[in-house]
This record gives structure tokens, C-alpha cells and sequence, in this order.
């Protein structure tokens, strides 16, 4: 495959990722297990409702921030200066890491204890994350050659 074929695979491979941190912040990040038979306690943690709030709003900016690496300069909304090139799709795979080590982060700091469970969102929103991450490679990779 020659360099733009590998452009438009990343191009595509990070819009998936957004779209899934998007639709993943959206959705529950925590449930109470299936099954679980003890006492629920009786409090509201971050991420159990659908709806952003809390840390979703950072991973909904990571992931434009890691689209703008990305796309294509006819298509990007905002042109940041000095940003081009290999330190656009290195941005990107950062951005994709972060996306991907907040979930892990929120998931530890709500200290569910066996109680809860990661739902849907979560490893929606992570998997979104590996994907910005992958998408960030793939344009250095077209990029370099």
C-alpha cells in the first residue's frame, strides 16, 4: 500500500475511535454486577447514569484534539500552528493513550470493590481510545513511509 491508502486507513481508523469515545462517554461506565446477592451501598458514584459528566468531558476533548491530527488540512475546522505532519499523528497517539489510561484511572478512583462493574461505556470509550492511538500511528507510519 503506498502512503495515501495508509493516510485514509488512519483517517478512518481514528473517526471509528471518536465515534466510539463519543457514544462511550454518553453511556453508563459503571453498573452494579450481575448476579451480586450482598448489600448495594447506598451512594451515586461518577459514571453510573448516561450523560456526560465527570471525566467524560476530558476524553470528548482528547478525541477532537486527536482528530485534528488526523485530518486532512482542507477538513480541519482550526489550523494550529507548528502543528503538522509527524507531530500531528504523534498528538493524536497521545491523545489516544490518554482517552484509554482515564478510563482505567476513572474505573480505579471510584473504588467499586466488587460491587460494581464496568459497563458498556467504558470499554466503549477505551477501545475508542486504542483506536485514536492506532489511527495517531498509522498517519506517522504514512507519514514516514
Amino acid at each position: 500500500m503506498n502512503r495515501q491508502t495508509w493516510a485514509v486507513v488512519a483517517r478512518v481508523v481514528a473517526l471509528a475511535g471518536a465515534a466510539g469515545v463519543a457514544v462511550g462517554a454518553w453511556l453508563p461506565w459503571l453498573v452494579v454486577r450481575p448476579g451480586y446477592d450482598g448489600r448495594v451501598p447506598a451512594v451515586h458514584l461518577s459514571g453510573m447514569d448516561a450523560g456526560f459528566a465527570g471525566l467524560d468531558w476530558f476524553a470528548l476533548l482528547a478525541a477532537a484534539i486527536a482528530l485534528l491530527g488526523v485530518l486532512p488540512v482542507e477538513l480541519a475546522p482550526v489550523s494550529i500552528p507548528g502543528l503538522g505532519g509527524p507531530r500531528a499523528a504523534v498528538v493524536t497517539t497521545i491523545a489516544g493513550g490518554f482517552v484509554a489510561a482515564l478510563t482505567v484511572f476513572s474505573l480505579l478512583s471510584n473504588g467499586f470493590l466488587g460491587v460494581f462493574v464496568p459497563a458498556a461505556g467504558f470499554y466503549l470509550t477505551a477501545l475508542g481510545g486504542v483506536h485514536l492511538s492506532v489511527g495517531g500511528a498509522l498517519r506517522l507510519y504514512a507519514i514516514g513511509g
